[in-house]
């Protein structure tokens, strides 16, 4: 057996550790812990390599892209700030669908940045992929996560519950905070892989979400536990991220990008990102809105207040300054426009984040589970109602 180099590196530890509890639970249960240790291997099944971008490829909202699967178009470069253009080559919340009756399958992928993990975020989230499937009317079921060790060549291999061979839908989740610049599927010889049939007609207008590191998807430990990821299999229909780390501030032109796709509705979560000051607000919250209602007239615009983890601080400043602009358009005769207030976006217990801001994964499903109704709602709605 071929031991990697990082437990020869600490085999010295390890074993002193081991000989520590051996006296006491045997060494058969050790040998077992050890092997644990080890890295899984792959199963060298016998695959036929298909490229992912040749099946449904959901959560871009332009075909003309600056890289493979980026998330702004190409037209956008020098319009929207730097930072969030270098960030849009980042993939949360794109996914692949296809539909499969293989029973095992293998996913191969190379990455933009060899940079694969954050010192408060996992490498399996920054540039790990998630595959979900779902037979029948069942709910999507998380099958696995594929591990990043490289920058190249990465491969992950899932097997799918039961011993039957059955059709599954799936949903592959591209890294949260990394890039990809190949992507390919793999099955065995024989099993069917192709695009999934069109989503029906009333479920294929995208939301939108615009936001900041947290809607990009910190720091959730998988591509699949973002936000923007739960809300879209929760609602059953594609969800554009457009999250950009720092960079989630309201702009007058990100609002005209935006405003290019032809969205069921536009979730802005962006008040991590800007100050507590009301003049900001008044400032910015007009512009984005007039920028989005120039071409999307009708569709909802939901802002989402400020995830603050301590009760006593809400409503936040941020979240009173949000409220205030957008209450001011509503009196205008602004319709569409829906505020959600931060109180009970991740709880009231300190667990929804791993540093005090970014969110867990409990973070972003409570997160997601406060703002499914209400965008349920926005979008089978009347969006003409404010």
């Amino acid at each position: 057996m071929n031991i990697p180099p990082t437990l020869l590196n600490h085999s010295r530890p390890v074993s002193r550790r081991l000989n520590a509890v051996s006296g006491r639970f045997g060494l058969l249960p050790l040998f077992a812990m050890a092997f644990c240790l080890l890295p899984i291997q792959a199963l060298a099944l016998d695959v036929q390599w298909h490229d992912a971008g040749s099946f449904e490829v959901e959560g871009r909202g332009w075909e003309k892209t600056a890289t493979l699967y980026g998330r702004l178009p190409d037209s956008a470069e020098g319009r929207v700030p730097k930072t969030a253009w270098d960030l849009s080559r980042d993939n949360p919340g794109i996914c692949i669908r296809f539909v499969t009756d293989a029973r095992n399958i293998a996913v191969r992928w190379s990455l933009l940045r060899s940079a694969l993990a954050m010192p408060h975020m996992a490498a399996t989230g920054v540039s790990g992929v998630d595959l979900y499937t779902r037979s029948g009317n069942v709910s999507w079921i998380f099958v696995g996560n594929g591990r990043p060790g490289r920058q190249d060549n990465n491969i992950g291999e899932f097997r799918f519950r039961g011993e039957e061979k059955a059709e599954h839908e799936c949903l592959l989740y591209l890294p949260a905070y990394n890039g990809v610049k190949s992507l390919e599927i793999g099955v065995p010889p024989g099993a069917r892989l192709e695009k999934p049939a069109p989503r029906p007609e009333s479920r294929r207008k995208p939301v939108v979400v615009y936001g900041t590191s947290i809607a990009q998807g910190a720091c959730a430990s998988r591509p699949g536990m973002v936000c923007s990821a739960i809300l879209g299999r929760m609602l059953d229909r594609p969800v554009i991220n457009l999250g950009f780390s720092a960079s989630g501030n309201m702009e007058h032109p990100v609002g005209e990008v935006l405003a290019e796709i032809d969205a069921a509705a536009f979730v802005i979560d962006c008040t991590w990102n800007m100050s507590d000051d009301p003049a900001l607000y008044r400032d910015c919250v007009p512009k984005l809105v007039h920028a989005i209602r120039k071409q999307r007239p009708a569709a909802p615009i939901i802002f989402v207040g400020q995830s603050e983890i301590r009760p006593e601080s809400h409503p936040t400043k941020f979240t009173l300054g949000q409220e205030a602009a957008v209450q001011a358009l509503q009196s205008e005769g602004g319709r569409g426009l829906i505020t959600v207030p931060g109180t009970d976006l991740i709880g009231d217990d300190g667990e929804g984040t791993v540093d005090g801001v970014h969110l867990s994964d409990l973070g972003m499903m409570r997160q997601a589970q406060v703002l499914f109704p209400i965008v349920k709602k926005a979008v089978e709605g009347s969006p003409s109602k404010p």
